[in-house]
């Protein structure tokens, strides 16, 4: 159906409630053949809405249909017959779509009404034969056109076949097919090039100039200074661990190609013992482009552990240290290393740049380096890379550090991942953690909406260098440790492989298993070799002396080099019997290839691994294998190269017959596939570029470089600090300003939010569990009252007549008539300004919608209470105008999967009605349409000024996304001419009106002569302003005037600066936000705290008025008519007590 039984089931029940009966029930018939009697009459549904009929479509089956015979559908409306078989609507069939029938006139039905129906065949002497099936069928009407199936969807399957051989006709021979196939090559050519550029402008234009300098940085330096005879040199061979081997001739290359300059940011591999030192190490890195770190060797060793114990098997999702029976303690010191290292190598890169250049940050260990190189450049473009596995939140949580690791990465414009999965995981730490959604983009990319930035992810592997390896291949050394390698094992078949020596390679298991091998298929037993070259880690992690033990246990012999260099073999028994072969050294890259130049199988067992390029290298250095001789590559389902070497066999290293019956192919696969395996495994390593892949990374992110024109603030302490991107007029609010600005005004309006700006907002701590019980009316909501000090400022400020306060909230009138009723002459504005009072209106509530219908309201409620049954966590709150699903307790995932069904079945049931579904974080909402806070402060600024005249001051405070509407309306109504068009509403700008309006207090009650009265009109804005800065002239030429006329500062500035000829306007509209974040409010305030602090600095200010005429002080907003004008006068000309005339 168009809808499904469940909609059926909760309309009808919500009908029932509409109109306070027992959901209605399916009838039972009397027999299978006949429709239930109970229904012959159409429902009479109050629910429906007059005037929206829904089109219905039926789609039935019928096989056995005589000559003459006609098949309809009869039901409960009068459109199918009120149950008359010979009036219900008749279905008709074609020799194309038989034995599918349909009604080729739709049927009207008021929609939201439920239908009962039967099909029936009906004889030309008119005898029914109905359709045999228990009770009667039913739909409820909803959306302009609805379709009822009930012949299985093979009507629906028909279309769908004819418009793909449509669509396939059409590409052969309609008119634009064959006016394309017409056209000139050229014209061809151009029509082409056309789509193309199409597509090219979804990622948007870009490039590195030349002039740029792409900054490396990356723990250690992909070359090693040592220290030779008391000399320092640099030795251009990569070290040895990590992908170092991979990085030098990538760099070099893109660097010949592009002409951009590659400088690298590392460790040179040494301590340098004094100064002097320091400065020949740097002299000799410079002329490699290189800048060395010098961390204390005590911090750095700390640092090198904290990131071996806790952040390697963290991020390899190893917990077991944590599960011990007396758990180490998180390293404090270890951090405080972690962090200090990350901002050595920050300082090391900040002045050698500037806000053009790119700084690409790489791996686990430099998390925190984007934190402390945008504490300096706030502009800095800053990639990062994660060249580990991204770990699950659970076990990312594991880690004490969870909030400042993610805020470090994410001060970075781009972060990077070897494969989504990684990404994926990272997402859902980010969302579970600091509550971000991803968002996605045109042309494919996926970015993270954080602070007013928008940070992008980048899913790429790190590419294995296909060609530098097939020339270092060629060379003559290799070759000959090749030959050595094979004729170690001649007439063996090698498996062979090169790990870490640590708990991740999974090599114990390896071992076992390959032992397991031979143990089932003896006839391989002195035919196949295991040769396993390690390495022990740089690190200290877990203290591995014991794991080298054991390998050395396991292993039935060992491979060393002889005082010659050559590889000899120490056997610890018979060597007939040595199957296992371990060589346990570092070994560099030459001796690498020529083990696997001369092994036959890959066997790699990892348990984790972020990529892995041991294949790729294995691949690589079989690239030219023979027909008869074609390598075979094992390796590990957990490790990250197996999602892309498709041509290998994977395996579970858990499951020892896995690995086992993985063996056993290897070596009785045919040769046929052993060809068609590795052709798939070298096609995609010879054909992936890492110039491309380098070259792609720093495009996608210069192209997310924080744009032009926005000012960027590090907000927070320590390591959770972040960056908060504001517009350049995002100012936190001066006290002295508004104080200012509200002396001298006389027509004053101020709107102030509750919860979270008046009131701490604590409605997380209020949740309701499980479906509530009763109905809607008995859903009940729970808030935050502001304290009595708040009260204490709010009824001081009303008492003024020239104050219009207005609180806005999403609470019901009930509940701000409890909290605010105690301060008298108080605007109030209830459900987000459905209801409103004011007090120049008498102080009766008024509705913005008059009879509103609140039928949608027992709709909605039933299908959310239906959701809050299945999702754990949710719960359903009522704000009177409005139904909210709150899903913030719920897991992020499962709550975003439920609100979007949620939000899908919603609009389907109330299309229709005049609501809005809304989809929030963390809550659905259906709402009446056009109501918000917006709404309301532009109907309350139009009926203040109608009666009391022009505003001349407005102060507007909220917190969350509803108060964006608030700052939006007043921005709207304070734009310029030049600014009433813009599209840019990302902060309220300044409108200062530097003259008086013309009002008295004594008129202050008469309403504006205008017909069509606004709050402010551009054109006299601008005009007033410019007679503002005349009237500056004025008085500072000696001429009388108002002072009123005057602009008293900005913001940071005071009323004397102004008066003293500083500024020519005054700022008298404020739209402040409580919390620094991207707001369209133009000012903020840290909390509530402050906002409290400002009520009361208002307070002082109106007490300070209201004193007698002996306490009044010189001040503009305090001169009379009567008084005095002139300049600011001496301290010693000011005159208290009663006021003197002005002269004549």
């Amino acid at each position: 159906f168009g809808s499904s039984w469940f909609l059926d089931t909760v309309s009808s029940h919500c009908r029932s409630m509409a109109r306070k009966e027992p959901p209605l029930s399916l009838p039972v018939p009397t027999s299978s053949d006949e429709p239930s009697q109970v229904s012959r009459s159409p429902m009479a549904a109050s629910s429906r809405s007059p005037g929206l009929l829904t089109r219905v479509t039926f789609h039935a089956k019928f096989e056995e249909v005589s000559f003459g015979e006609s098949v309809r559908v009869v039901g409960s409306h009068p459109s199918l017959g009120s149950w008359d078989p010979t009036k219900g609507a008749v279905l008709e069939t074609t020799k194309d779509i038989f034995p599918s029938w349909i009604n080729a006139q739709p049927a009207l039905i008021e929609t939201f009404t439920k239908v009962e129906y039967k099909y029936v065949i009906l004889a030309q002497d008119g005898q029914a034969r109905w359709e045999a099936c228990v009770g009667n069928r039913t739909f409820v009407a909803s959306g302009p056109e609805m379709s009822v199936e009930d012949d299985n969807g093979l009507y629906r399957q028909h279309l769908m076949q004819e418009e793909a051989d449509d669509e396939d006709e059409e590409g052969l021979g309609n008119d634009a097919a064959k006016a394309l196939a017409h056209r000139t090559p050229e014209m061809r050519q151009l029509f082409l090039e056309q789509k193309l550029g199409m597509v090219e402008d979804l990622e948007g234009e870009v490039q590195i100039d030349s002039h740029a300098t792409v900054f490396m940085v990356a723990l250690q330096l992909p070359l090693k200074v040592v220290k030779v005879n008391g000399q320092y040199m640099v030795e251009v061979k990569a070290p040895t661990d990590g992908r170092n081997f991979a990085w030098l001739p990538l760099v070099e290359e893109f660097r010949k190609k592009s002409k951009v300059r590659i400088v690298c940011v590392g460790w040179p591999g040494v301590h340098p013992e004094s100064f002097s030192e320091q400065t020949e190490i740097e002299r000799l890195l410079s002329k490699h482009n290189c800048i060395p770190v010098f961390p204390p060797k005590q911090d750095f060793e700390k640092y090198v552990n904290f990131c071996a114990a806790y952040m390697w098997p963290v991020f390899h999702d190893v917990m077991a240290f944590f599960q011990a029976a007396n758990p180490m303690a998180f390293d404090e010191h270890g951090w405080a290393a972690y962090q200090h290292v990350n901002n050595l190598y920050a300082n090391a890169v900040v002045p050698h740049t500037h806000e053009s250049d790119i700084i690409w940050v790489h791996d686990y260990h430099m998390m925190m380096t984007p934190t402390f190189i945008c504490r300096k450049l706030v502009k800095a473009n800053v990639g990062f890379y994660l060249h580990t596995p991204f770990p699950s939140s659970d076990s990312f949580k594991s880690l004490p550090i969870t909030e400042e690791l993610l805020s470090g990465m994410l001060c970075a414009d781009q972060c990077g991942f070897q494969f989504f999965a990684y990404a994926r995981n990272f997402l859902v730490s980010v969302k579970k953690t600091l509550g971000l959604e991803p968002t996605y983009k045109s042309g494919g990319f996926i970015g993270l909406e954080y602070n007013g930035r928008l940070v992008n992810i980048k899913v790429a592997h790190f590419v294995y260098p296909f060609l530098d390896t097939k020339e270092k291949l060629l060379e003559d050394a290799l070759e000959q440790k090749a030959r050595e390698v094979k004729k170690l094992f001649q007439g063996k078949t090698v498996f062979a492989s090169m790990d870490r020596c640590d708990n991740l390679s999974g090599l114990i298991p390896k071992f076992r298993a390959f032992k397991r091998f031979l143990d089932l298929h003896n006839e391989y037993r002195g035919k196949a070799v295991l040769v396993q070259y390690t390495f022990e880690s740089t690190t200290e992690y877990d203290k591995l002396g014991h794991l080298l033990t054991a390998l050395r246990d396991q292993a039935d012999a060992f491979i060393q080099v002889d005082k010659n260099g050559a590889l000899v073999l120490a056997d610890k028994g018979d060597p007939a019997e040595s199957d296992i072969y371990l060589r346990v050294e570092k070994v560099d890259r030459t001796d690498r290839l020529a083990l696997f130049r001369a092994a036959d199988v890959l066997l790699d067992t990892s348990v984790k691994a972020g990529l892995n390029l041991m294949p790729f290298e294995f691949i690589t250095a079989h690239h030219d294998d023979k027909e008869d001789r074609q390598a075979v590559t094992i390796i590990s389902e957990f490790t990250g190269c197996s999602r892309v070497l498709l041509g290998a066999i994977r395996v579970n290293p858990w499951n020892q017959m896995d690995v086992v019956n993985g063996c056993e192919r290897a070596v009785r696969m045919a040769a046929t596939e052993k060809q068609e395996l590795h052709r798939c495994n070298l096609q995609y390593v010879s054909e992936s570029s890492p110039i491309e892949w380098f070259k792609d990374f720093l495009l996608d992110l210069r192209r997310a470089r924080k744009k032009e024109g926005i000012r960027i603030e590090s907000i927070g302490f320590g390591a959770k600090i972040r960056q908060v991107c504001m517009t350049q007029n995002f100012q936190k609010l001066s006290t002295e300003s508004v104080l200012a600005a509200y002396r001298n005004a006389k027509n004053r309006v101020l709107f102030l939010d509750n919860e979270g700006t008046l009131a701490a907002d604590e409605r997380h701590m209020y949740r309701e569990h499980g479906a509530p019980k009763g109905g809607v009316s008995d859903l009940k909501s729970r808030g935050s009252p502001p304290d009595e000090h708040v009260l204490k400022c709010l009824r001081t400020l009303c008492q003024d007549s020239r104050n219009t306060v207005v609180i806005l909230s999403g609470r019901d009138r009930q509940m701000l008539e409890e909290w605010f009723g105690s301060v008298p002459k108080i605007g109030l504005a209830a459900e987000r300004g459905f209801y409103y009072k004011l007090p120049m209106t008498g102080g009766q509530w008024h509705c913005m919608k008059q009879n509103p219908d609140y039928t949608w309201q027992s709709y909605a409620f039933e299908i959310m209470r239906e959701f809050v049954k299945r999702t754990q966590g949710s719960f359903i709150e009522s704000k009177g105008s409005a139904l909210v699903w709150q899903y913030r307790d719920v897991d992020p995932h499962f709550g975003s999967m439920q609100a979007k069904e949620l939000s899908t079945h919603l609009r389907e049931l109330l299309f229709g009605f005049e609501v809005d579904v809304l989809n929030g974080k963390g809550y659905v909402e259906v709402k009446l349409r056009g109501i918000h806070k917006g709404v309301t402060v532009t109907k309350v600024l139009s009926k203040v000024t109608a009666l009391l005249g022009e505003v001349d001051f407005c102060l507007c405070i909220g917190d969350d996304r509803s108060d964006e509407d608030m700052f939006e309306a007043l921005a709207s109504f304070t734009a310029g001419p030049d600014e009433a068009g813009s599209e840019n509403t990302s902060s309220q700008l300044s409108t200062t009106d530097g003259e008086s309006d013309g009002h008295s207090e004594g008129d202050r009650g008469q309403a504006s002569t205008e017909d069509e009265p606004t709050l402010l009109k551009a054109e006299s804005f601008w005009s007033k302003h410019r007679k503002g800065i005349s009237n500056l002239s004025a008085l500072s030429s000696g001429k009388s005037g108002d002072l009123r006329k005057l602009g008293s500062g900005g913001l940071g500035g005071s009323g004397g600066d102004d008066f003293a000829g500083g500024s020519g306007s005054l700022e008298r509209f404020f739209t402040c936000t409580v919390g620094r974040k991207p707001s369209a409010a133009k000012f903020y305030l840290d909390d509530t705290d402050e906002v409290s602090e400002l009520l009361s600095s208002l307070k002082s200010q109106q007490e300070r008025r209201d004193h007698p005429a002996s306490y009044h002080t010189w001040s503009g907003g305090d001169l009379r008519a009567g008084m005095r004008v002139g300049s600011m006068p001496a301290l010693s000309s000011l005159a208290f007590g009663p006021r003197r005339p002005s002269k004549t």
